[in-house]
């Protein structure tokens, strides 16, 4: 595996962040659109994470000879998980 695992950290650091921001707005009684905006920011930093684990599976395929079909059936499993 390739994977820039200090930056996959930092944006999982960042998720976790926004997470707890969510917990303590709703705990506080935040404005929904307020609430909203943090957790699509949330699910931004884990998609983008979600993205880079996809590129490095299908990267580490592509290299290879004959795992051609592998890299496609990858990418389409892992596609419809995003």
């Amino acid at each position: 595996m390739d994977l820039d695992l200090d930056a996959i950290h930092v944006r999982l650091a960042k998720a976790k962040g926004q997470i707890d921001a969510v917990d303590r707005m709703i705990a506080s009684g935040d404005s929904a659109e307020r609430i909203l905006i943090q957790i699509n920011a949330a699910k931004a930093a884990l998609h983008k994470v979600a993205l880079m684990v996809t590129e490095d599976a299908v990267s580490g395929m592509l290299g290879k000879k004959g795992k051609e079909e592998e890299a496609r059936t990858v990418l389409e499993r892992f596609s419809s998980l995003l």
